[in-house]
């Protein structure tokens, strides 16, 4: 039972990119993810090798009872012999009792226990999975067609879908009450399932269901465009029209109980200026068209030793202050960098009022480390300094360095890097600046958008994106500071921040007692 319950959890895993309990869908993550798998596959190894002899002494076992029992056939007067009448039947309880001892040898599962403490893997790894796919694919507005063809606007973002895999979106549409997500995929997935040659992973009454009780909901009549066929279909259909009024007011209660699910912070965005703003940045991509007033330049910031070294300093815009500082961070930085941090991300959080709160990938999700900088002191002091000379801030009273990861939808939703006003922090004041880093070039998505600016920074590795948080003459917040990581289509995108505060710096104000 182990086994089979085993085969079943590795076989989900390949399928699908895993995020719950909480795996999650950072590259960062299901690199863990493979890692354990292939922890279980060197436990499954074992179990098969101590099977196969135990299997094997089974088996001559009892081929040695087969030729003691043969031998007695052809010697009959050990019959009238009560001597070696209990002979041959203590030999035959010890072989009994061998035989029994081999059957129920539990050496071979006990290689299964190191299995057993991961059950969590069964588990919502793929509801998370098909969030993350089905996030992408509302913030994009990415029909299901498309979607399963593993394009966006003639781009590759992945594999194509088969009709198991739409029929499975489907379903889990429906357990999220996600009605016209369900027709969409449903759709796709009876389409799937007439060209792909009808694969019985795909339940047809189900489908049929999901088709007929969508298309009440949505008033997109989609049940006569595929023509189901099934063996319920028929009854569906009665059902549908008979009960019209019953089965639409059922899926209107039902979509009222879908409280901020993991869908619905996107949907809060058809009625936000800025977040639809945030969204369109998103998906027009970069520009780098510069204006009139904008330049780039090699700047030294009249320090003598970057006079060989200039920074390649870019202006994004002049008020408020944003600017990127290419390769300003080298490759053997980045590496250290990944090897202090990927053992230790976990998942990421937002601040609130007096707390944080885990929002379950809904406006952030991603995976995060803060670094020591006690155990890196060799490499971030000379990091420190660079980050001093092109920012002209003192980064000795900054945060610790931060490392997020962004895998499939990672992503995070418009906001401001400043604390709210009364959670400051009493010794060093609020967050002035910003230095965000990029560890990876990611292609085509994964914009750092300003929706405020309509400004999209790209992910350039080895670049840093810094921006004035607070006002520089009087400490107050720079609204249009207001800024989002975009959802991520393909690949892996890290970074790494440090924020600047206000104590240490040479301000015009007193941010004590602003």
């Amino acid at each position: 039972m182990n086994m089979f319950k085993y085969l079943a959890i590795v076989s989900s895993l390949l399928i699908f990119a895993a995020a719950g309990g909480k795996w999650h869908t950072s590259q960062i993550m299901l690199k863990k993810l493979y890692d354990l798998q292939n922890d279980h596959f060197n436990a499954l190894d074992k179990y098969l090798d101590l099977e196969t002899k135990r299997i094997e002494e089974l088996k001559n076992c009892v081929a040695a009872v087969y030729e003691w029992r043969d031998h007695k056939k052809t010697d009959q007067h050990f019959l009238h012999d009560h001597l070696d009448v209990i002979k041959v039947m203590t030999q035959m309880q010890h072989h009994f009792s061998k035989i029994e001892d081999l059957i129920n040898n539990k050496q071979s599962t006990e290689a299964l226990h190191h299995i057993d403490k991961h059950k969590d893997l069964s588990g919502d790894h793929v509801l998370w999975a098909h969030q993350a796919l089905r996030r992408l694919q509302l913030f994009y507005a990415i029909p299901a067609s498309d979607m399963a063809a593993g394009r966006i606007n003639e781009k590759i973002i992945g594999d194509r879908m088969d009709a198991c895999e739409c029929f499975v979106m489907a379903k889990y549409c429906s357990e999220g009450n996600d009605i016209y997500g369900v027709l969409d995929w449903a759709v796709e997935a009876y389409t799937k399932w007439e060209s792909d040659g009808r694969p019985e992973c795909v339940n047809i009454d189900i489908l049929n269901y999901f088709i007929a009780s969508s298309s009440v909901y949505t008033g997109f009549d989609f049940m006569n465009l595929v023509n189901p066929s099934g063996s319920n279909y028929q009854e569906y259909t009665e059902k549908c029209v008979r009960y019209y009024h019953l089965i639409r007011n059922e899926l209107f209660e039902l979509e009222k109980e879908r409280i901020m699910d993991v869908m619905g912070v996107y949907n809060r965005l058809q009625g936000n200026t800025i977040e639809n703003e945030f969204r369109h940045l998103c998906k027009r991509g970069v520009s780098r068209t510069l204006k009139k007033y904008l330049k780039c330049r090699y700047q030294t910031n009249n320090l003598f030793y970057r006079i060989l070294m200039p920074f390649k300093e870019e202006d994004i815009n002049s008020e408020p202050f944003i600017k990127i500082y290419h390769d300003v961070l080298y490759d053997d930085e980045i590496l250290k960098i990944k090897t202090a941090s990927l053992e230790n991300m976990r998942d990421a959080h937002i601040r609130t009022t007096g707390t944080n709160t885990a929002l379950k990938e809904r406006s952030r999700s991603g995976q995060v480390n803060w670094i020591n900088e006690h155990d890196a002191v060799e490499y971030l002091d000379a990091l420190n300094t660079r980050v001093e000379s092109f920012t002209g801030f003192s980064a000795k009273t900054a945060e610790q360095y931060q490392v997020v990861n962004y895998g499939l939808g990672g992503h995070y939703l418009p906001h401001h890097d400043t604390f709210q006003k009364g959670t400051e922090n009493v010794m060093f004041g609020n967050r002035l600046v910003t230095v965000l880093f990029y560890l990876t070039d990611v292609q085509n998505d994964g914009y750092t958008a300003f929706p405020m600016l309509d400004i999209i920074a790209p992910a350039e590795k080895g670049s840093a994106l810094v921006w004035h948080n607070l006002n520089m003459s009087n400490g107050k917040l720079c609204y249009e500071t207001l800024h989002g990581s975009c959802p991520l289509l393909k690949g892996n995108k890290l970074i790494m921040t440090r924020w600047l505060y206000e104590e240490g710096q040479h301000l015009p104000y007193n941010w004590k007692n602003k």
